[in-house]
């Protein structure tokens, strides 16, 4: 069945294909072209020594009353309805074709010139070519054709019989030959008509098919959009809630594995933080997979340093290989170029897989290997490759390794517990970036994984291999003023892992003001800015100035470092620094901060925790503290002392795991005044103490981190 557009009932095949010819035969149905015909035939009829024009101009005036008839046929046709049966408009036309044929067998019989053969002959070709004329706008419908032609021809071939004569005799066969080969031609040209009307039909099908088809795809991909903008915000939703309570438990549980516990008490806190940093890891992971797209992540145009990230990783997971008695070694190739990925990705994958070989490994050792290499079309690749000496995989998991929450067998699992999605993390990860990952292991000789990426045109700074390594600063507060991005981007880079506190600057003026209230033990600027921070009123921090070859040595600057620079030449440049000028940086200090926080405990926190994890403390301490702090200042208010009481014990234990001294023994004092009934006036002021300190603590820290204020 066909739906004919703006249709209501559907029609058969059959009949829409009557439809079709039927509208070619109307669209060609041009009567006044045949006119002409008739014209040349009553002008040589009028020839003749006995010719009436009026008598011979007769068919033509029936010819005109036609035409005029099959203009008015074709426009109410064309005004039908598209549900109208073709049928009955079919037989209109035959009827008015029937009639067109007899008006010109008429014409045959007045123009007929008895007694001469040219004229009789003339007749015969101006015939013939009305007929093939008529042929062509009727040949879409047989019926109407041959009432045409019976009407026309078969007077004008009895009139030649009846004339008698060879070729008149002729001429009449002529002529029957002509219309009947025109009549078998005609059913030649519908069947080519009908496949062509049913090639368009089938394609209207088609369209409509496609544009069903596409219409459901759209509500598909709309529905799959509006699915994944669900899920985004729900993974941005439990990221949220999950991962600050997360870090909050993680910090404290660290602060309690640093107290004065008993034994069993200190293993039962290992538990809970091996298990805690389990479930972040898997938290991260999870998240990671369900965030990952299918698209090529953008990587800086500076790229990322395959080599330093390798070390950065190997330095902080040495201490779990000495913990289980393993070799942790690394080979970084001299020259390596830098990688199309960002640094952190690779920190990342790379902490995966080291960390998977520490794990899986009993004895043994563990070796980290980067190399350069050019693939089969030239280009330049780093290849990273872990390998230990564990027990290695079974060949019927290494397929499917790299799927998430890939399913062992129990012989495996039950030795090696995991969630199952770190290595699909990482493969998503150095796929995004263009790389490949895959791993090769025979069960009993341990196993190596490797990755391979694209490497950028300009190699990376790489360190002398003879030059003595430099351990990495940590714990440091540090100001960083540089206006190139590239370049503060590689002091981030180079730092940060390390648990050294960052602050930016964003303009000269704020990095002025920063610096002069202390707190730093290093400020790091460009060469053109170092001049203008030394001569900032109370600047006291030393400036380490990063000076290209082209520019001269400020002189305001505690030390020059020639950059782009090794990461073991800033190491040791800061070192220096810090070691020589201790006793500066510790008098820069602002003595409220002294006072109100230990700023060794703060920075031997962020170094066991990360900056990011203190950060989330700190937060929550901080949105505690205020909470604490209203309440009390209410209770103090009402008089209610042991309501002030109870909250500066609260006071006293949150100040207490962050080592704040100074607030911790006023809360104490407060709640052991409440606890003996001391005077309202004795109470007043030590609670007047705690608030101040509260406040001292909060501008320290943000003082401190201003990240806080985020």
């Amino acid at each position: 069945m066909i739906i004919e557009p703006g249709a209501n009932q559907s029609i058969s095949r059959d009949q829409a294909q009557l439809r079709d010819r039927i509208a070619i035969l109307y669209a060609l149905s041009d009567h006044y072209l045949f006119l002409p015909f008739a014209v040349l035939c009553m002008a040589a009829s009028l020839v003749g020594p006995h010719a009436v024009l009026s008598y011979a101009a007769t068919p033509f005036i029936l010819l005109i009353a036609i035409t005029v008839a099959g203009g008015r046929l074709k426009a109410a046709y064309d005004r039908r309805k598209p549900v109208d049966d073709p049928a009955p408009w079919a037989n209109r036309y035959t009827i008015l074709s029937g009639v067109s044929g007899l008006a010109w067998g008429v014409g045959a019989i007045i123009w007929f010139v008895p007694g001469s053969f040219p004229a009789q002959a003339y007749l015969v070709l101006a015939f013939l070519g009305m007929s093939a004329t008529e042929f062509v706008c009727r040949a879409a419908y047989r019926p109407a054709y041959l009432a045409h032609a019976a009407g026309s021809l078969l007077p004008l071939a009895a009139l030649l019989v009846w004339e008698g004569g060879l070729y008149q005799m002729l001429s009449a066969n002529l002529v029957l030959f002509f219309s009947g080969v025109l009549y078998s031609y005609s059913g030649a040209v519908t069947k080519l008509l009908d496949n062509s009307i049913h090639l368009r039909q089938d394609n209207v099908d088609l369209i409509a098919r496609l544009s069903e088809e596409k219409r459901l795809a759209e509500g598909g991909r709309d529905a799959v959009q509006t699915s994944e903008r669900t899920r985004s915000a729900f993974i941005s939703n439990i990221s949220h809630e999950l991962r600050t309570p997360l870090s909050a438990i993680l910090g404290m549980a660290q602060l309690l594995e640093r107290s004065d516990l008993e034994k069993a008490q200190r293993d039962h806190v290992k538990v809970l933080l091996e298990a805690g940093r389990g479930l972040k890891t898997l938290l991260d992971d999870i998240i990671a997979l369900a965030q990952q797209t299918d698209g090529t992540l953008s990587s800086p145009e500076t790229g990322g340093d395959a080599g330093q990230a390798a070390r950065t990783v190997a330095r902080l997971l040495q201490p779990n290989a000495w913990e289980k008695r393993l070799r942790l070694s690394i080979n970084v190739a001299s020259g390596l170029p830098r990688v199309a990925a960002d640094s952190r990705l690779l920190r990342r994958v790379f902490l995966k897989l080291v960390g998977n070989a520490i794990k899986f490994t009993e004895r043994g050792n563990i070796g980290i290997s980067l190399d350069s290499l050019n693939d089969e079309s030239g280009l330049q690749k780093v290849r990273f490759a872990v390998t230990d000496t564990g027990p290695g995989i079974p060949n019927h998991l290494l397929a499917t390794i790299f799927e998430p929450f890939a399913k062992a067998d129990e012989s495996y699992s039950g030795r090696y517990t995991g969630s199952g999605v770190g290595l699909a993390v990482a493969k998503r990860l150095i796929e995004s970036v263009g790389g490949t990952i895959g791993v090769e292991s025979e069960p009993g000789m341990g196993a190596s994984f490797w990755i391979v990426m694209p490497a950028l045109e300009s190699p990376a700074t790489t360190e002398n291999p003879d030059e003595e390594h430099v351990a990495a600063p940590n714990g440091l507060s540090v100001l960083i003023y540089l206006p190139d991005d590239p370049t503060r981007s590689s002091m981030e880079r180079l730092l940060t892992p390390f648990g050294n506190a960052i602050t930016l600057a964003t303009t000269l003026a704020q990095a002025a003001t920063i610096s002069s209230r202390g707190g730093f033990a290093l400020v790091i600027t460009s060469a053109a800015s170092a001049d203008g921070l030394a001569a900032t009123p109370g600047q006291r921090t030393p400036i380490l100035a990063l000076a290209t070859n082209e520019e001269r040595p400020p002189d305001g600057a505690d030390a020059v470092l020639r950059w782009p620079a090794t990461s073991n030449a800033l190491y040791s440049m800061i070192s220096s620094i810090t070691e020589r000028g201790g006793e500066v940086v510790d008098g820069s200090k602002d003595d409220a901060m002294d006072a109100a926080i230990d700023a060794k405990a703060i920075s031997e926190l962020e170094k066991s925790l990360g900056f990011k994890t203190l950060i989330d403390i700190l937060q929550s301490y901080l949105h505690t503290g205020e909470e604490l702090a209203t309440s009390l200042s209410a209770a103090s208010d009402k008089e209610d002392w042991g309501q002030a009481g109870r909250l500066a014990q609260d006071f006293a234990g949150a100040a207490g795991g962050l080592g704040l001294t100074a607030l911790s023994g006023a809360a104490r004092l407060l709640a052991q005044g409440a606890r003996d009934g001391a005077n309202d006036k004795i109470l007043s002021t030590a609670t007047d103490d705690v608030l101040c300190e509260h406040r001292r603590v909060r501008e320290a820290l943000l003082r401190l981190y201003p990240d806080l204020s985020a």
